[in-house]
């Protein structure tokens, strides 16, 4: 007897551990999913731009984000992605907004077709038409942990920001729910009431098919950084000196520091952090050459990365 219960709850516990799935997308240059378990996010509106930015509740790291311009943003094929989120999930997002004036568009259930759906509110939290925060936690220009939470037995919705609940209501009526298009849109608003949106740029999205337990939001808030740059990778510091500097023609990248065995992705960006080149090193090169042929003289930053090793080195093109 003991032997089948044994059983029973081993196979419950492998049951519970494969049917609880996350779906994450961390815009290193990509809007791929991390595993390639789920397809790409597609662009709405204008296409946007990966830049480096600086995250300033993440010890001030720097990482490349997502950047989109005032009403355009991003899609969730949830179809193509099997179905993958249903009655039960949680959304989470670290991104920020330019400006925070009435209403700015966050998630839409409704492929645009309704004025429903989640935004900010002069900094507060809004789940249009029916709860606000009645307190404004978002301001401009700083990013926001912001987390959905949708229980299926109960239909509770509940709305985080920094791990705090903001939201919460029972979601009587389906508004928090993909219809039939099958889609989930970020940051770009309807078609009822439009333009309701910001600029910003966006660093994570991670869906998941159950919905988070307000301890684990905690744990996830107190280890954003991990969060952001992906689970148990803590950065690790490194220098990638570039020689000559300033360059006329090109500049090599000292990357002896990395560990020889494995390639460096190396990204250029210019004064406005937007990506203007990147490359792959081989596998124990040391080194790699850039050539400036197509820069314009200025300064740009240099970043390297491998693994959770990490440069950021200065160059003036002449």
């Amino acid at each position: 007897m003991k032997k089948i219960t044994l059983l029973f709850l081993f196979v419950s516990a492998v049951g519970i551990l494969f049917a609880q799935q996350v779906r994450h997308y961390n815009f290193e240059n990509s809007l791929n999913e991390v595993g390639g378990l789920s397809p790409a996010l597609t662009v709405l509106g204008e296409q946007g731009s990966f830049v480096l930015d600086t995250l300033n509740e993440v010890n001030q790291d720097t990482k490349i984000v997502y950047r989109f311009v005032r009403n355009s943003g991003l899609q969730f094929d949830n179809v193509a992605a099997g179905n993958f989120l249903g009655d039960n999930y949680t959304i989470e997002i670290y991104f920020v907004f330019d400006e925070l004036s009435s209403w700015k568009r966050v998630v839409d259930w409704k492929n645009r077709k309704t004025d429903w759906g989640a935004y900010v509110y002069y900094g507060e939290l809004n789940f249009y038409n029916i709860l606000y925060s009645q307190e404004a936690p978002v301001e401009a220009g700083e990013y926001t942990y912001y987390v959905i939470t949708r229980t299926a037995a109960s239909g509770q919705v509940l709305i985080y920001t920094d791990a705090e609940v903001k939201i919460d209501f029972i979601d009587n009526g389906g508004h928090a729910l993909i219809d039939q298009d099958g889609v989930l849109n970020f940051f770009h608003d309807d078609l009822i009431v439009p333009n309701e949106a910001s600029a910003g740029a966006v660093a994570m999205i991670k869906l998941y098919d159950y919905p988070l337990t307000d301890t684990e939001i905690s744990r996830n808030w107190e280890s954003l950084g991990s969060q952001v740059f992906g689970i148990n990778r803590p950065v690790e510091r490194v220098t990638a000196p570039v020689y000559p500097n300033p360059a006329l023609n090109a500049f090599t990248a000292d990357l002896s520091r990395f560990r020889q065995e494995k390639p460096v992705a190396l990204s250029l960006f210019n004064q406005e952090g937007r990506l203007v080149y990147t490359t792959t090193s081989a596998a124990g090169a040391g080194r790699v050459e850039i050539g400036t042929g197509i820069l314009s003289p200025g300064l740009y930053l240099l970043k390297a990365t491998q693994d959770n090793l990490e440069a950021v080195s200065r160059v003036i093109v002449r």
